[in-house]
């Protein structure tokens, strides 16, 4: 993992283009972390997860905390089984 800002893309634009590891791009006056970059082949992993988590974050408002609670458990006990058929 490394940790670049906006002057070092200008300078080297491969860094976010071609990454080779996850990069986190900082604010240069504040010094926090505004944006990750992950190489494809680690998004291609994880990407149902983000795209969960997104669908999560986006309909909060529908889940009251009683169905979220419930959702979890279904969803820990839907992927136990999937990796038992792996």
């Amino acid at each position: 993992m490394i940790t670049i800002n906006a002057s070092d893309v200008i300078k080297k634009p491969s860094l976010i283009t071609q990454p080779k590891e996850i990069t986190f791009i900082q604010d240069a006056k504040k010094h926090i972390t505004k944006s990750v970059v992950l190489p494809y082949e680690l998004y291609e992993q994880i990407k149902e997860k983000i795209e969960d988590e997104l669908y999560l974050s986006q309909n909060a408002d529908a889940l009251n905390t009683r169905a979220y609670k419930e959702f979890l458990a279904i969803e820990e006990a839907a992927e136990d089984l999937a990796s038992e058929k792996r």
